[in-house]
């Protein structure tokens, strides 16, 4: 197309000069002239040229054509920034596998009109163009595509939106290498969403726990390889709904594949709202106890029961829970750790006290004892060092099972109860 332009640009000049050469009366033609008829067949010509539904052009060659624009960019397609009908795009909507992309596109198609598109260089491994249709007078959106380097459509997600219909409803979103960040605006309200763009160039919806993860895993500047995120956990605090918990194991030695690790501690207390770690606690693998091998980590679980251990103090706990692999000596143990924030910062006030304690040893088949230990702590009136004492209850169940004379496996419990109490020393509950 270029060269075309060079051709008639030559000519058009030839032309002139010839003229200037034969009279000097038109030899007063202005530069200026000249560029604008240049400017003038070149538009015609690119108007001719571009490809109606019908030309057929590679995937490739349409989305050359496309503006490529760059990342962080927002989108806010809507009814106020509608752009002028001369300025409307003519899309190869089959090179670009819009029936893929829109349930019922030869229906549809005859309502649609694809106004706008343009490409971003988000991967690699994929291409991504958005595109903007007008579906009707009263409705207009923006979809952002992925395709694979054959263009095969992978997903889509529409990311702007505007309705002038009685059911309001305007979109805006902004989209990042990996992330697209979407604002939901309506009549009386509003809501974000987040997707995750995948390295595959698929889209993932991110609940808020994702999403926070995400934010704590970046702000503290942990390696995303020493990740464990089946052990990860997030939970809001209920008597402060703007604010969560958020635990990252890092793995120090080992690996999941391996079934052995040991982990660091990582404990965010986060805003919600203003997306902000605002208290970060860590303890190394040396004294957390987070060790799986034999006796494997399975859990990690954020408790928020009312720990009420002063009078304007709520503590939360972090629960690990461990399960033994071997079957004969079977094994489960569950420990509570306590947090509060003291001195602007997060304290344990309790560390890995056992509330489920589980073993025993049988043959395998019938014979065995087995003893369960099971403790409910209940925060008392009495105080030491500022802090209500924790009452505890605990629950021993003795499991005995054998033969009968008959032949059959019968088991006989016996339960015994007992109560303790944890007092506070000035640093933590003993």
């Amino acid at each position: 197309m270029r060269y075309s332009y060079l051709l008639i640009t030559f000519l058009l000049l030839a032309c002139v000069k010839s003229n200037k050469e034969k009279t000097s009366a038109k030899g007063a033609i202005e530069k200026q002239e000249i560029e604008n008829a240049v400017e003038t067949v070149a538009d015609e010509i690119e108007a001719v040229a571009q490809p109606s539904e019908h030309v057929t052009t590679t995937f490739k060659e349409e989305l050359l054509k496309l503006k490529l624009k760059t990342v962080p960019l927002v989108d806010s397609t809507s009814f106020d920034n509608l752009i002028d009908k001369g300025d409307y795009q003519n899309i190869n909507t089959e090179a670009l596998q819009l029936a893929k992309v829109y349930k019922n596109w030869e229906k549809l198609k005859s309502n649609y009109r694809i106004i706008d598109a343009y490409r971003l260089k988000l991967s690699k491994g994929f291409y991504t163009v958005m595109i903007t249709a007008l579906q009707s007078d009263e409705e207009i959106e923006s979809k952002l595509i992925n395709y694979d380097l054959e263009g095969n459509v992978i997903a889509s997600e529409m990311v702007a939106y505007d309705s002038k219909t009685e059911d309001w409803m305007r979109t805006k979103s902004t989209i990042e290498t990996d992330r697209i960040t979407i604002n939901y605006q309506y009549k009386v309200s509003k809501e974000t969403g987040y997707v995750k763009i995948e390295p595959n160039g698929k889209f993932r919806m991110l609940g808020l726990s994702d999403i926070f993860y995400e934010l704590v895993i970046d702000e503290l500047n942990i390696d995303k390889s020493k990740l464990i995120p089946s052990l990860q956990a997030f939970k809001t605090l209920p008597n402060r709904p703007n604010e969560a918990i958020v635990v990252i194991p890092e793995i120090v030695e080992g690996s999941e594949e391996e079934h052995y690790f040991t982990l660091n501690t990582h404990i965010a207390y986060v805003n919600i709202e203003n997306r902000q770690v605002l208290f970060h606690y860590f303890e190394s693998a040396e004294t957390n106890g987070w060790t799986s091998d034999a006796i494997m980590l399975t859990e990690i679980v954020i408790d928020t029961a009312p720990y009420t251990i002063t009078e304007n103090e709520r503590a939360f706990g972090v629960k690990t829970h461990f399960v033994g692999s071997s079957r004969v000596n079977p094994y489960e143990n569950e420990s509570l750790s306590l947090f509060i924030i003291a001195n602007n910062n997060l304290q344990k006030v309790l560390h890995n006290f056992e509330i489920i304690d589980n073993g025993g040893e049988w043959d395998g088949n019938c014979h065995g004892e087995f003893i369960t230990e099971k403790r409910t702590l209940i925060i008392s009136e009495e105080k030491n060092n500022g802090y209500f004492d924790i009452l505890v209850k605990h629950k021993i169940t003795n499991n005995i099972a054998f033969e009968d004379e008959n032949g059959d496996c019968k088991s006989k419990d016996t339960i015994t109860t007992k109560t303790s109490v944890l007092k506070f020393d000035g640093k933590t509950y003993k």
